[in-house]
């Protein structure tokens, strides 16, 4: 389904006369940087729990 909407709206668009293969490089150093970002979030976040319970169980809460 996803393939079919993705072919869909790349015909939409060359009708159209955007005939872009895709994204520059700064486009994807941003794309890139932006994932990054919310993999160290999401780790720190995930390593804070870890850590919390970790203490818990150290204590024999």
């Amino acid at each position: 389904m996803l393939i079919t909407m993705a072919r869909g709206r790349a015909e939409a668009a060359r009708r159209d006369g955007r005939n872009e293969i895709g994204a520059s490089a700064i486009e994807w150093a941003i794309i890139s940087a932006i994932v990054v970002a919310l993999a160290v979030l999401i780790g720190n976040a995930i390593q804070n729990v870890v850590e919390s319970r970790s203490s818990e169980i150290d204590q024999g809460s």
